[in-house]
């Protein structure tokens, strides 16, 4: 066989560089294969190991989400898991970043004034220390140059540095140089200290990959570019050596059960692969050894599916476009709402659905709202029931640009903003930008959900999240002692 022949080519000794791999397991890997599904026990037995793996950073799930799940799903009081993190993850040497949504605040939601923001930031911080970088996503130009400018300077002064994550769509209008222009832009204006282009969708394949990451290079002004990249279409290990070769050495990881299917990259094929073309890394492979065993064993006493192979190439996945971390929550669902042989007619409903709204990124909050319009379409009819947040998108709620809204169907975007709360939203759209900017007393905010100014920061994130009065006072008694244990 020709050198020329093989898919890759091996540095020379000394030149290869090294990885800088950060792990999803808990986050994104709990996301896209255990349907968020990651009560206090699962995490406790290795979240230890995993700051002393390695890892040159940790997604740890300290998110909204998060505390919607344990509060709802297993009575758990969060704070009690938030401290567990906390003292387990003491000299870790890996930086330890927060998913946020961007400025919104809940799921499918609006994005929020600079206070209710900075309260919510704070709040996290204090929740888990350690916490000192932020995963920014930016799903849109608009929430780029609406947000952004309140983000940066919130996380920063609690000495947190923003990641930007640019969610790469697949569409007529998500090309190249729309990326490469967004990276110029945050290189110039906010000079991160890298930038990660994020395949929520798990549809990027080489050829794209290569010319993606070529534009994005010539802009970045030696800014480091890293890759987050979900399994949908069986490609990710294959573009992650496509992306080694062409320099890239941050790479979003998982650890099996949490590596493969719709999840991230396995981190084991990512040091094989890396060692191959001479390539360094940091990673304890015994580390890691353990923390797939012990993974495994208490994710199958769960009822987690713990066998998680990587996906086969599919085209389907480029009609649908459903997210890694969306796929396994759309299942559950179905098989919640008792009609789980609905699947496949709600996949052949997204991509109409898309069409409709113009191609947005199905990513939060879109996805979500897609793929449950989706489902409301093939119990109601199509359009005969309409989300709110689709009525929010098409009065520009999530942006105006390349969102979609400027491609949209004309019939269903005017059938949208002639619905009855159709005329609040377009006014809340045309005021948006006025309302992120706007920062109104930490006593008008916490009077906003129904508290007392002297409430505390930590009661005003918890109702806002939760909705709930004294829910926290519902939950099991006693703590992690009393909770379930899985290993």
């Amino acid at each position: 066989m020709e050198k020329n022949q093989k898919p890759f080519s091996v540095f020379p000794k000394g030149t290869g560089g090294t990885l800088e791999l950060l792990d999803e397991s808990l986050r994104d890997g709990v996301q896209s294969n255990w349907g968020m599904m990651l009560p206090h026990h699962l995490s406790e037995p290795v979240v230890k190991e995993i700051g002393e793996a390695g890892f040159s950073t940790i997604d740890m799930p300290i998110n909204v989400a998060n505390m919607v799940v344990a509060t709802r799903f297993f009575k758990e009081d969060f704070r009690h898991t938030y401290a567990m993190w906390t003292e387990k993850l003491k000299g870790t040497k890996s930086n330890i970043m927060m998913a946020g949504m961007g400025a919104s605040l809940a799921v499918s939601a609006q994005a929020e004034n600079r206070t209710a923001v900075r309260m919510f930031q704070e709040q996290f911080k204090e929740w888990l220390p350690a916490t000192n970088q932020a995963l920014l996503i930016g799903c849109t130009q608009d929430e780029i140059a609406n947000t952004y400018p309140s983000l940066f300077p919130i996380w920063r002064n609690l000495d947190i540095e923003p990641i930007p994550y640019l969610a790469i769509g697949h569409s007529p209008h998500h090309t190249d140089e729309f990326y490469a222009a967004q990276v110029k832009h945050l290189v110039e204006t906010y000079q991160p200290i890298s930038i990660c282009l994020k395949d929520v969708d798990g549809l990027l394949f080489p050829e794209r990959l290569r010319t993606l990451l070529a534009a994005c290079q010539a802009v970045a002004n030696g800014t480091p570019l890293a890759l987050h990249m979900h399994g949908m279409n069986g490609l990710n290990t294959y573009n992650s050596v496509v992306a080694m070769q062409m320099g890239i050495r941050q790479f979003s990881t998982g650890t099996p059960p949490l590596a493969n299917g719709s999840a991230h990259l396995n981190v084991f094929d990512m040091i094989s692969n890396a060692e191959q073309m001479g390539i360094g890394h940091t990673m304890d492979v015994e580390k890691l050894n353990i923390i797939q065993e012990r993974l495994t064993k208490a994710g199958a006493a769960f009822g987690h599916p713990v066998n998680n192979p990587h996906r086969p190439f599919e085209l389907s996945c480029y009609s649908h476009q459903i997210p890694g971390g969306v796929i396994s929550n759309t299942t559950t669902q179905l098989a919640q709402l008792g009609i789980p042989e609905k699947l496949q007619e709600v996949l052949e409903e997204i991509p109409r659905i898309l069409e409709d709204l113009g191609h947005p990124i199905m990513i939060t909050p879109f996805s979500q709202f897609i793929v449950t319009q989706a489902v409301l379409n093939i119990q109601m009819g199509r359009w005969e029931e309409c989300l709110d947040p689709c009525v929010e998108f098409a009065a520009g709620i999530y942006g105006k640009v390349e969102s979609g809204v400027a491609y949209m169907d004309q019939n269903i975007k005017d059938k949208l903003l002639s619905l009855p709360q159709a005329k609040a939203i377009i006014k809340k759209a045309d005021n948006l930008v006025d309302y992120i900017n706007s920062e109104p007393s930490e006593a008008e905010c916490k009077k906003a959900v129904g508290l007392p100014p002297t409430a505390s920061r930590e009661e005003y994130v918890i109702k806002y999240v939760l909705n709930e009065d004294n829910i926290m006072n519902k939950l099991t008694p006693g703590g992690p002692d009393k909770y379930t244990k899985y290993l």
